[in-house]
């Protein structure tokens, strides 16, 4: 009996970390004519040339100078990777 409640407690945390990892992590949005990540951890410069979603703030929250800003009035809907 005992197994049987140490396997559903650890689905449980398993299932909460989860969770969290999911509330916590970088979101994608469609934004104008591309996909931008929203991230208070980093962002991107305004001259990065790279190719992947660029890690932008929303212009209310922009801390470093020439850094690639959104505003947040113009964001579309969150962006669903397709299923692999």
């Amino acid at each position: 009996m005992s197994g049987i409640v140490e396997t559903i407690i650890i689905i449980g945390i398993a299932l909460l970390i989860g969770f969290i990892n999911d509330k916590n992590k970088p979101k994608e949005y469609y934004y104008e004519n591309r996909i931008v990540t929203v991230y208070d951890k980093y962002q991107c410069p305004i001259y990065c040339k790279t190719d992947h979603y660029h890690y932008v703030y929303y212009d209310s929250t922009v801390v470093g100078h020439n850094q690639m800003c959104i505003d947040s009035s113009k964001i579309g809907e969150r962006y669903k990777s397709p299923k692999k």
